[in-house]
């Protein structure tokens, strides 16, 4: 009898063990130093394939459509060979509203460029980041870092730690989509967060092999499908909701930074200004998703952090020392924030 009951705790034991499943989705976020750096050996996750078909939808009419913005209230002007900076000043016929818009269109296929992410703990402005890089153009990038994924030249900065926006009791919503690159010269973006629980987007980002992601929300574009504009949903009292509930921050008129990607593979760095009665008014998700498709037509966009965050510097425009370009809302002027996307000059 001992022998048999030997028998069936080795048997035990051994099923046991070979049905051990994986560690849960609340993986600890690793240090700003990159340590707990994805483990070797994980399958890669490199976003959605883009060559996997789609169902057909009416946005398909705008494959191999390249749209360069134009009429009344835009101007282009030469910032260097591939890269044009285009600026709206006006009434802007999606949103119906006046608006100063600012967009770099960084032409990828020169070879001569290159996307970089910076983080800082203690913080910069978009003209700091601009003459610490030697960069030709600089804006600001991502959300408040507690609530998004940041990873910078294999080095997690974040990985999303809190499931709520700031004290709030608003669940994190900011994790949708995400901006994804390696050497600088491959950005991509991706819907990646779409249809994932909190845990479960903070597994997948943490498992991803990209050098350097930065994620964000809402997603704008989805291979020509503009999701944006369905964001939000909601048709009663906006104001009444909570300041960080989507549906008012994406619902209602702020200053926009976004950035975007062509499927000729154009690089698109994005800033709205806005709060600015009769010069610039803002813009919501779904008026912003809009003013894309009709005068760039993007294949991806991706919304991120805007606001008095809102800040771009170009070389040679704006402001002759800091090369700012749009007008930021804080008192200030720009703010200083963790995160920043730049172009660089490729060595």
């Amino acid at each position: 009898m001992k022998r048999l009951t030997y028998s069936w705790a080795i048997l035990l034991c051994l099923l046991a063990f070979s049905c051990k499943q994986p560690a849960g989705p609340d993986l600890p976020p690793p240090t700003p130093s990159g340590q707990n750096e994805t483990p070797s050996g994980q399958t890669e996750q490199q976003g959605t394939d883009p060559d996997k078909p789609k169902d057909p939808g009416p946005w398909d009419a705008n494959r191999g459509k390249y749209v360069v913005p134009s009429g009344a209230g835009w101007s282009k002007a030469s910032v260097a060979d591939g890269i044009t900076y285009y600026i709206f000043s006006g009434t802007e016929s999606v949103s119906g509203a006046k608006q100063r818009i600012h967009v770099a269109d960084i032409d990828m296929t020169t070879e001569k460029y290159k996307l970089g992410l910076v983080y800082h703990s203690d913080r910069r402005t978009a003209s700091q980041v601009f003459t610490e890089e030697n960069a030709i153009v600089s804006m600001n990038g991502g959300y408040e870092v507690a609530s998004i994924v940041i990873k910078v030249g294999g080095s997690y900065k974040s990985v999303m730690p809190n499931n709520n926006i700031g004290d709030t009791s608003v669940p994190n919503w900011k994790n949708e989509g995400a901006l994804y690159f390696s050497n600088g010269t491959d950005p991509r973006i991706r819907f990646d967060g779409k249809g994932k629980t909190i845990a479960e987007q903070r597994t997948f980002y943490y498992s991803s092999k990209w050098s350097n992601i930065l994620t964000s929300a809402p997603m704008l574009i989805d291979d020509f499908e503009p999701v944006g504009e369905t964001f939000v949903s909601y048709t009663g009292n906006l104001n009444s909701l909570n300041y960080e509930d989507p549906r008012r921050h994406q619902g209602v008129r702020h200053p926009r930074t976004a950035i975007a990607t062509t499927e000729n593979n154009h690089l698109l760095m994005i800033v709205i200004d806005g709060r600015r009665t009769g010069i610039s008014e803002g813009m919501t998700a779904k008026e912003v998703t809009g003013f894309l498709v009709k005068n760039f037509n993007p294949q991806y966009a991706l919304n991120l952090d805007g606001g008095g965050s809102t800040s771009m510097c170009i070389a040679g425009k704006g402001d002759p020392n800091t090369h700012l370009v749009n007008n930021p809302t804080d008192e200030g002027g720009e703010r200083s924030v963790t995160s920043h996307l730049y172009i660089i000059e490729k060595k």
